[in-house]
């Protein structure tokens, strides 16, 4: 288990995950567009997320983040760091069996005012579900503009 080093923040350190820097292939950059137009449509200001689960080449489900108490992942939230709230990459599997996300990858961004992708990797919460529901591979946006990748 992953124990925080400082207390003060508000969420867990994610620093022991490791994404490896990929170059963008033309579906991977048509993803990330999808997950873009779904974060435009997230009403939660502006922490902005969108994400798109994909398996097999076609896309299963697409998501943004709200902000709506969410049971399902407050399984997975320390509730030290308050109550778990609709996160883009959670409303991707919710309602879907573990047959059907398992082996899957997730595609998420954050992005800003002016639509530019920001720092997006899944936070702790995400994290574990995702690894519980058999997610295999996440890719994420940063602030320099490239897209991380790192499997489950």
């Amino acid at each position: 288990m992953f124990v925080d080093r400082d207390e003060t923040r508000p969420f867990k350190n994610r620093t022991h995950i490791k994404g490896i820097e990929i170059k963008p292939s033309k579906k991977i950059n048509r993803y990330f567009q999808l997950s873009k137009n779904m974060a435009s449509n997230s009403p939660y200001g502006k922490l902005r997320h969108g994400a798109v689960l994909v398996k097999g080449g076609s896309i299963i489900n697409a998501s943004f983040n709200k902000d709506n108490f969410n049971s399902f992942g407050s399984r997975f939230r320390n509730h030290h760091y308050g109550h778990a709230t609709h996160h883009a990459e959670l409303g991707c599997v919710l309602g879907l069996s573990r047959s059907v996300t398992a082996g899957s990858a997730l595609f998420v961004c954050r992005i800003n005012r002016q639509g530019d992708f920001r720092f997006s990797k899944p936070c702790y919460m995400c994290h574990n579900t995702l690894k519980h529901v058999g997610v295999k591979k996440v890719y994420y946006t940063t602030n320099e503009g490239t897209i991380r990748m790192y499997k489950l």
